[in-house]
């Protein structure tokens, strides 16, 4: 029988989870259920996972009692833990991530979804140390300094996107398409010379990489909100629009451990601002005109094309041509004038991306 390299500890008080989430997980896994968080603390004494699946709202010691133990402890402080919980509300989330969690899995669970996640976030895990023992070792790699980390980076990008996109089953390839898009876009603005000062300024590169990163505040939101198949109400829809700002706080807290990363830098504009529409009634912010970032500005027609060609279970998918309509309407509501003459003037370019993938 094949080796299972990884070893879960799923903690929970309820009988039904264990059981429905090791059946999940054992068949790649190693998986010990652990009824309890006193049970967890004295079991980590003399073990230690890959990874902890643990309950928020347990007798006796709650989760978040719990993840403070563990991340005190320098011995466990490492240990990667995904909360689970049937509350969905964004304060309890931010709570359970500012005292370190990874992420957070709704109850009632899905099992493919369950075990997706872990798969990532085991990924996520695999990807740091490397970059650990890489720092550790790091006058003996000088001269592969640049390309271990541009790879790494890349890595971690695609993840977070693959997150997103798996949660979002919609998307399909929405971010590579997007990518794409932004490159014809910033490729024509060089070209003609529109905003060439400022563009000038930029690692291309990096801000092109930066744009997988645009959604990544979704990992936030409730999977009853991302996933519901029809129009979202008021409520929800206000819920929905915080995934910028939550995307922005993530990004900020990479920040932190990552300084000088240029394109973490790119990718928090996008995340915060690409929303915002050139009259001012956008969010977060109602930012109006030039006080919206461009590189917003340009992530504006990528997303929106994007979003209008592909199908939602609450509307059909428009034509190109019409897409290009709807977006030629919006010049100087939604987006910006010139960006708009720019963006129609590649229209076949954009057409060809968004059939090739």
């Amino acid at each position: 029988m094949e080796k299972k390299a990884n070893c879960i500890f799923l903690v929970d008080d309820n009988i039904m989870y264990l059981n429905t989430g090791k059946a999940a997980l054992q068949d790649k896994y190693t998986v010990i259920t652990i009824p309890s968080g006193e049970k967890l603390l004295l079991l980590l004494k003399n073990n230690k996972p890959d990874l902890i699946l643990l309950d928020v709202e347990m007798p006796g010691m709650s989760g978040y009692e719990v993840i403070k133990e563990i991340k005190a402890n320098p011995e466990t402080e490492d240990i990667p833990v995904i909360f689970l919980t049937g509350k969905n509300k964004a304060e309890n989330e931010l709570l359970g991530l500012t005292l370190g969690a990874m992420d957070y899995i709704t109850k009632p669970f899905s099992q493919p979804l369950l075990l997706k996640r872990v798969e990532l976030h085991l990924l996520l895990r695999e990807q740091r140390n490397t970059l650990h023992r890489f720092n550790s070792s790091l006058l003996e790699m000088v001269d592969e300094r640049t390309k271990a980390i541009s790879a790494l980076q890349s890595a971690i990008l695609m993840w977070s996107a693959e997150v997103i996109e798996y949660r979002d089953e919609e998307t399909g390839q929405h971010v590579e398409r997007v990518q794409n898009y932004l490159k014809e876009l910033l490729e024509a603005m060089s070209h003609t010379g529109q905003y060439e000062d400022e563009i000038a300024k930029w690692d291309a590169d990096e801000f092109l990489k930066s744009s997988v990163l645009h959604d990544i505040g979704k990992i936030k939101i409730s999977d009853i909100i991302l996933l519901k198949p029809a129009r979202l109400s008021d409520e929800e829809r206000a819920e929905m629009q915080r995934h910028t700002t939550f995307g922005k706080l993530l990004l900020e807290s990479l920040q932190e451990k990552v300084p000088y990363q240029t394109f973490l830098e790119y990718a928090k504009t996008l995340a915060y601002s690409h929303h915002e529409k050139w009259d001012g009634t956008g969010y977060p912010d109602n930012l109006r005109g030039e006080e919206i970032p461009l590189q917003a500005r340009m992530m504006a027609f990528a997303d929106v094309y994007d979003a209008l060609i592909t199908e939602r279970p609450y509307k059909k998918s428009f034509t190109h041509e019409e897409s290009m309509r709807i977006i030629s309407e919006g010049s100087g509501t939604q987006f910006d004038p010139k960006l708009t003459e720019l963006f129609m003037s590649i229209s076949k370019k954009i057409q060809e991306i968004s059939r090739s993938l």
